[in-house]
């Protein structure tokens, strides 16, 4: 398995990521991409990568949340961090019209200028959108035809909004929402309507702790560990074997990502 997504960064892991790591390994996840949310945890992110060279790899991005925060010089600081071996996504960039934490003629300019920084570069654009569909879909049209791949992340939209970005091929990626019997039901539905090839899988972490996790962790946060949680339920849903998703959902990460055993 390899979990496309997961914030490591976050203090939530501050006292225990060597175990969490060690705990995602022996589960059976292969691979990490660690996300980058802004400068300052994309550098970071980076810096979490030389703990395992061969295991651990980045995004580095701005977060629609932070657009309104960026430094005069921050596209700059992005282009370089882009350039260090293990990054292999910009992102998570996009668009949030659901807190709207940065007005959205902001998030707007600073997600535009991440997708003409991937065409660029040739690197993947790892996007977030909430309730902004439309919005995320016009941009990455403009962009699509000189992006390398694009993959939307914690997808949670409804079954247009998911034809729209398989029109515009794009890469899906699921979460433990999927395993929420309150939010994720509507997910569940739509789920096999994604062909093999556009699957991945990822956590979140350390948020959306899958709902079907038995036993619970006392402190509710999700690691990289359960993300074999996530397949299963895909697996459920899309009536296929949990092997056959974690085999299809690596092999489609180590695509994307320019993932493999030879240059891990």
């Amino acid at each position: 398995m390899i979990d496309i997504g997961a914030n490591l960064t976050n203090r939530a892991f501050a006292g225990d990521l060597d175990a969490v790591l060690e705990r995602a390994w022996t589960s059976g996840v292969e691979r990490i991409v660690v996300t980058g949310t802004d400068v300052d945890s994309s550098e970071r992110a980076i810096e979490l990568c030389a703990r395992a060279p061969a295991r651990l790899f980045s995004t580095v991005g701005v977060h629609p949340h932070d657009s309104a925060g960026v430094a005069a010089d921050w596209i700059d600081s992005l282009e370089h961090l882009a350039r260090q071996r293990c990054v292999r996504a910009i992102g998570e960039c996009g668009l949030d019209f659901d807190r709207n934490y940065s007005p959205q003629d902001v998030q707007r300019r600073v997600f535009d200028a991440q997708l003409a920084l991937a065409g660029r570069l040739g690197l993947p654009v790892f996007v977030h959108d909430r309730d902004a569909g439309a919005a995320v879909g016009e941009l990455l049209a403009r962009h699509r035809s000189t992006l390398r791949d694009a993959i939307v992340h914690c997808f949670t939209g409804d079954a247009a909004t998911l034809r729209a970005y398989l029109d515009l091929d794009c890469h899906i990626g699921i979460t433990g929402w999927i395993c929420d019997e309150r939010r994720g039901l509507d997910l569940a539905a739509i789920a096999p309507r994604i062909p093999d090839e556009r699957l991945l899988i990822e956590t979140d972490a350390p948020f959306l702790l899958p709902r079907t996790l038995t036993p619970r962790p006392a402190n509710r946060r999700n690691e990289p560990a359960y993300l074999v949680w996530i397949a299963r339920r895909l697996a459920e849903v899309r009536g296929q074997t949990v092997e056959h998703v974690c085999a299809t959902t690596a092999a489609n990460a180590r695509r994307v990502f320019a993932i493999d055993r030879a240059n891990a």
